[in-house]
This record gives C-alpha cells, structure tokens and sequence, in this order.
C-alpha cells in the first residue's frame, strides 16, 4: 500500500509519541508498504522517516519550498516532491494523491488541518477507498472522537464517518486496521456506495443528482409555460 502519514514536525514531541512514530516507520518497510509524508527530519514525521529508512523501507517525503530554506528536511528520502505556491494547498494534495490509506500520529495544528481535509475529502466522495486511521497514543485522539460523536448526536456529522474515520491506541493496530480495511474489500464497498448515493451520509453524486433533477424541473416548468403562452395568445 502507499500509506500517508501525518504528524508533528516539533522536536518537543513526547517521547511516547516518538516511538510510535518510529515503530510505525519500521512497520511501513517490514511490510513492504510505501511511506509517504510531510518530509520533516523532527517529531513525528522525522521518527517515522527514520524508522522507515533503518528498516530499509521506501520514503518518498512531501515538503513545500519554504521548509527547505531552513534545511528541516529529511535527509535520506528515496523521493522528495518539492510543492510550491503561496499556501499549503498543494503540499496537502500530493500527500493525498494516489495514497491507499492515511494514518496520523500525533501532531499539532497542521497536522490537524490535514487529517480534516482528508476527512472532507473521503466523506464527500472526492477520494474513495481510502481509510483514515488516528494513531491516539496516550488517548491523544480522544477529544477528536468525542467531538464526531457529539456532531452525530447533533445531526451535525453523519454517521457513515464511522466507515472510515477510525481511532486505535498504537501504530501496530493502526496498521493491522489499514491493511484489514482493504483486505476485506472495504474500499471497492465504500466506491460503490458512494456511485449509488445510498446510506445516510451526504454523497456527491447525490449532490449531482439532485441539481439533474432541479434543472429538469426547471426545463419542464418553462416549456410548460411558453406552451400556456402560445395558447392564450391563439385564443
């Protein structure tokens, strides 16, 4: 599989966290899996990085130009995918682009930001087939899971999330849960039942369905219209 993964760049990063990060790396490579990320040489994404590499595993590592005038890049990456552009939206896009699975280690706001999008990007049908799994070492993840139970409770967030947004304690379980996911198949189920529009969650082919019916009401209300006028005007 080709496995994104994101996590904190910070050299504070807890120990705990490290380890997994690390442990994680060295999963990827024994696997036979491809590790793709932020391309830090700190924190989560650099213990990754490091584990993959003395594993002898594939890293290909996605940095923006900016991060490279510091030299935090990661230094022994198999590939480095440069982005530019005044904004992270394209780093965040190769990172997704062609991946099978994403998994998050701990991390701060960009890693956040990241997790969030790919979210969005799976729920609405825009990546299909991709699990997201949050590595909650410590239950660091709790409160994001606290948060989309709360949504659902509301009606806020669908319930199909659950599908795809998933929480284990430990790198190990989170990979086990990766390669489950596709191993059963769950990924050519979740294409197609994003393609029918079924369930509960908010599809966009549901969305395109919808906007096909209300133009051809549109279309139908005015032929129907300028038919009553052509009738009026003949009486």
């Amino acid at each position: 599989m080709r496995v994104c993964v994101y996590g904190s760049s910070s050299p504070n990063t807890p120990k705990a966290y490290m380890d997994q990060a690390y442990k994680l790396g060295q999963l990827l490579a024994e696997r036979g899996h491809v590790c793709v990320n932020g391309g830090g040489k700190t924190g989560c994404m650099g213990g990754c990085n490091e584990g993959c590499r003395d594993a002898k595993g594939k890293i290909v590592c996605v940095i923006h130009e900016t991060f490279l005038v510091d030299k935090e890049e990661f230094q022994g990456a198999d590939e480095m995918v440069v982005a530019r552009g005044d904004s992270l939206a394209e780093r965040k896009r190769l990172l997704m682009e062609g991946c099978d699975c994403i998994i998050a280690l701990p991390g701060g706001a960009g890693t956040w930001d990241e997790l969030w999008e790919a979210v969005c990007q799976v729920g609405l049908g825009f990546m299909r087939g991709v699990p997201l799994i949050c590595v909650s070492v410590d239950g660091y993840y709790q409160p994001f899971h606290d948060m989309v139970k709360r949504g659902q409770q509301d009606m806020l967030v669908y319930k199909g999330m659950d599908d795809f947004l998933l929480f284990e304690k430990d790198a190990e379980s989170a990979l086990n849960s990766a390669e489950s996911w596709h191993a059963q198949g769950k990924s050519k189920a979740a294409r197609k039942l994003t393609a029918r529009g079924k369930g509960d969650a908010w599809k966009y082919d549901r969305y395109k369905g919808a906007k096909s019916g209300f133009a051809a009401g549109v279309c139908v209300g005015v032929a129907a219209a300028a038919v009553a006028l052509v009738l009026m005007r003949g009486r």
